[in-house]
């Protein structure tokens, strides 16, 4: 009899909430300079990333009405049957493999398989080297989580440096511990890049624990800061009418900007006493106000709110049953507001752990509840949220330093974030190797062409650049 284990209420949430107008996929690539065989790959997956139970489980019980479904492990599980060499048509640039993304992105991943699959992809970028992008459920696990399984792809996972605290050994590495030094993970950890000291004077950065009550404020003000929540969620006002929100379909797009300096970003946050994280949503915000009115729309004062992931599982907590440990928070961004600095201020002033760290974790418990119910008592929970947010934002703080990958640097990696409900618009930022990359993904309905928002971005870090001249 193959290995069962239940479903968690949040892991069969995450699974049950995509459709096929907005699949619950996290989609990744890692680059290579160099070109890394289809074999090796192959060899390494199964060497490592099968250590990971959920990689060879399949999700079985789909169709009970009340009780979860739950994981299965696959019999005589074959790991060529998960990866695919393909090659795009010449010439392979940049553009083809965007577009090559966004088909990936359209795509649901089989349930009656382990849910994920690996493309190896040769001569991206008319150069010598090849890439790897992945497609992995969300039910298997989070942001976080899937750092953790990236630890245990890297060859010499002890050599890594990360911002967040200490880690786990991989599975199967257990003799060895990455330690990145720094004792906590920044306030929301899925979607922030810099492990900030929450005691400093600018620190409005939670422990990485799930313990709130003890985070600035005692059990009093938690009770009344939770309420206070509970009350503002209930009643939030719809999302401002824009052309970034509209009828979701099936078809959707990606793209992703050039590196941006984590260097350059960091000379900022200190010129404004703020965090790494504020100065990148500021950027955001610029780069959505130019998307607009690229189109023609009036952003005078306009405020859009975005979903953004907060972790609430210490790293050092996370093993190989992976899960999701994250809950979501609402947060308004300054479209309307042209100054950079003035933008900044507004997320220095909205961004912090008092509102959304309890935010986040009254919708965790809700999603917990809501993948225990019946499949049509969650879709009931979900509407409550409907029409409150564009898209949503997330940063993972990744590697200082690059990795190895079967003998092979890993030169770039980039990500893209699924959209929950009725939200068509992803942006996702993760730090590898001293630089943030933006990938951006979106429902071809409301965001037809990715890259024209991947050109925003990289003008508002044009202008973060004149700043610093400037100075």
């Amino acid at each position: 009899m193959p290995e069962r284990d239940p479903l968690s209420g949040a892991d069969n949430a995450w699974r049950r909430m995509g459709k096929t107008d907005n699949l619950m996929t996290i989609t990744g690539i890692l680059w290579f300079d160099e070109k890394v065989s289809y074999e090796e790959v192959c060899d390494r997956l199964e060497e490592r990333l099968l250590q990971f139970d959920r990689f060879k489980q399949k999700v079985g019980g789909r169709k009970r009405r009340v009780r979860r479904p739950y994981w299965e492990t696959v019999e005589d599980f074959d790991i060529d049957s998960h990866v695919y060499d393909i090659s795009l048509p010449e010439p392979a640039t940049d553009e083809k493999f965007q577009e090559f993304v966004g088909r990936l992105m359209s795509r649901p991943l089989d349930e009656r398989r382990p849910l994920w699959e690996a493309y190896l992809v040769d001569d991206v970028d008319d150069g010598d080297g090849n890439a790897i992008a992945f497609r992995i459920n969300h039910s298997l696990g989070d942001g976080f989580a899937l750092l953790y399984v990236l630890l245990g792809l890297a060859d010499n996972p002890e050599e890594i440096e990360l911002p967040i605290g200490n880690v786990p050994s991989p599975p199967g590495k257990e003799d060895t511990a990455a330690d990145g030094g720094a004792a906590t993970v920044p306030p929301a950890a899925d979607s922030t890049v810099e492990g900030e000291n929450p005691n400093s004077d600018s620190g409005r950065s939670a422990d990485e624990g799930a313990d709130l009550s003890e985070i600035r404020f005692g059990k009093a003000g938690l009770a009344a800061t939770t309420l206070k929540e509970i009350d503002y969620l209930l009643r939030m006002p719809d999302e401002a009418d824009t052309s970034l929100r509209g009828t979701l379909g099936s078809r959707k797009c990606a793209s992703w900007t050039d590196e941006i300096d984590i260097d350059q970003v960091k000379r900022i946050k200190r010129d404004y006493d703020a965090t790494v994280n504020d100065v990148l949503l500021a950027v955001t915000a610029g780069a959505l106000r130019r998307e607009l009115e690229s189109r023609g729309e009036d952003t005078e004062g306009l405020q859009l709110r975005c979903t953004v992931p907060v972790n609430l599982v210490p790293m050092a907590a996370r093993d190989e049953q992976l899960g999701n440990g994250f809950g979501l928070a609402f947060l308004p961004l300054p479209v309307g507001k042209r100054d950079l600095g003035d933008r900044i201020e507004f997320m220095r002033e909205n961004v912090g752990v008092g509102k959304l760290g309890v935010e986040a974790f009254l919708m965790y418990r809700l999603l917990e509840f809501g993948g225990l119910l019946p499949e049509s008592g969650q879709e009931k929970l979900m509407e409550m949220f409907e029409k409150r947010a564009t898209g949503i934002v997330t940063n993972v703080p990744g590697p200082l330093n690059t990795i190895d990958f079967a003998g092979t640097e890993v030169t770039d990696m980039v990500f893209w974030v699924p959209q929950a409900v009725d939200q068509g618009l992803g942006i996702s930022l993760i730090t590898y190797g001293g630089n943030v990359r933006v990938g951006i993904a979106g429902d071809a309905n409301v965001l037809p062409d990715a890259g024209s928002l991947a050109e925003h971005f990289e003008a508002e870090i044009d202008m973060l650049e004149a700043k610093l001249e400037e100075k």
